[in-house]
């Protein structure tokens, strides 16, 4: 009897472990996923590292980030430059030009050809020589509204075209020298008194 089960064990048994398949084969593949499962988390490891020691030193940018820096800007507020143009500044058209309530404070530079001036309304203090030493050709100027307190001799004496002049409503306390050819003045509501007008005022 146990001649049988012998024999049984050596034709059935051990021909079917033969053909069962090797464990170490199994094992064999299971280690090569694991390693590709590694390596893939190692370089996602890595690739989240570098994101972020590049958001903290700030020194790459990433293009959606640079799309957005290259974005519409026109929400910023826009800056005010006060050295503009005076063409820019005011409005000129064809020898006129008008700086009105755009509250300056000093007679802008004037194109060399400029006949009519109107700068009402702003916050003018002082006229100069030298705001009309090169524009010879003004036949009108209107100051009228500002705050002018001083009008420096002579400021008006190289303008012999002049014809029409308007200083009202400011704070003069005395009169300049006009030009000779001037045939319209307002200077309504000033703080001039009698002492404030030369005699030679109308000359």
């Amino acid at each position: 009897m146990k001649t049988l089960q012998t024999t049984f064990i050596l034709f059935v048994f051990v021909p079917l472990v033969n053909s069962a398949p090797p464990i170490q084969q199994e094992s064999l593949q299971f280690y090569e996923y694991d390693t590709d499962v590694t390596m893939g988390s190692l370089i996602q490891q890595d690739y989240e590292m570098q994101s972020k020691d590049i958001r903290k030193d700030g020194t790459n940018v990433s293009l959606d980030t640079s799309l957005r820096l290259q974005g519409d800007d026109s929400n910023v507020p826009p800056t005010k430059d006060t050295n503009l143009p005076t063409c820019l500044l005011c409005v000129c058209l064809s020898g006129s030009v008008y700086c009105e309530e755009i509250d300056i404070e000093a007679v802008p530079p004037l194109p060399k050809e400029t006949a009519y001036l109107y700068a009402r309304f702003n916050k003018i203090k002082r006229i100069a020589v030298s705001d009309f030493a090169d524009i010879t050709t003004l036949r009108r100027i209107d100051f009228s509204g500002n705050r002018i307190e001083e009008i420096e001799d002579g400021a008006f004496s190289k303008l012999l075209l002049l014809e029409e002049l308007s200083l009202a409503e400011n704070r003069l306390i005395k009169l300049p020298v006009l030009p000779p050819k001037l045939t319209t003045f307002n200077a309504n509501q000033n703080r001039i008194k009698s002492r404030g007008i030369k005699a030679n005022a109308f000359k």
